[in-house]
């Protein structure tokens, strides 16, 4: 579910090939779906990745909220409803082909990071997201990512 306060605004479905739809008429601005509770918030656009995010703050013996934003300018905009500590785990994406202008030659993920203003981290390789990096590498893999992105934030 995404909710936007306790009110369910629309439903995600994923298929086991990866696809994802709404429920139609679904209203999707500022809505979240949260994984995790604790003191600091961290945000992320995909489920998969929310949930890699969740067992790599684990591990690290770190208790925050991390709550799906389900698209890169979402991040953005539900940041700024964010009080307190908050970090951005965003995907690291292309730029757009047909529009490699359109976010300053960033890809969405980092573009929209940094919209925010908050500290951000993004998977090394181009077209990751973290749940990619933690399949393929690891867990401590992401770990070091976070580790480095609150010392750098601290």
């Amino acid at each position: 579910p995404a909710r936007i306060g306790n009110r369910v605004a629309s439903v995600q479905l994923i298929w086991e090939s990866g696809t994802k739809k709404f429920l139609a008429g679904g209203d999707l601005g500022g809505a979240t779906h949260r994984i995790a509770s604790g003191s600091g918030t961290w945000l992320c656009e995909g489920y998969a990745t929310a949930l890699s995010l969740r067992a790599a703050l684990k591990g690290q013996q770190r208790r925050d909220t991390v709550l799906v934003c389900f698209s890169a300018a979402n991040v953005a905009k539900v940041a700024e409803t964010i009080s307190g500590p908050c970090w951005i785990a965003a995907d690291h994406d292309a730029p757009p082909k047909a529009k490699p202008d359109q976010f300053g030659g960033l890809g969405a993920g980092e573009y929209f990071a940094r919209k925010t203003g908050r500290p951000y981290a993004m998977p090394p390789l181009l077209g990751d997201d973290f749940n990619d990096m933690h399949v393929r590498d690891g867990i401590f893999a992401v770990q070091r990512v976070i580790m480095d992105l609150m010392r750098r934030a601290a």
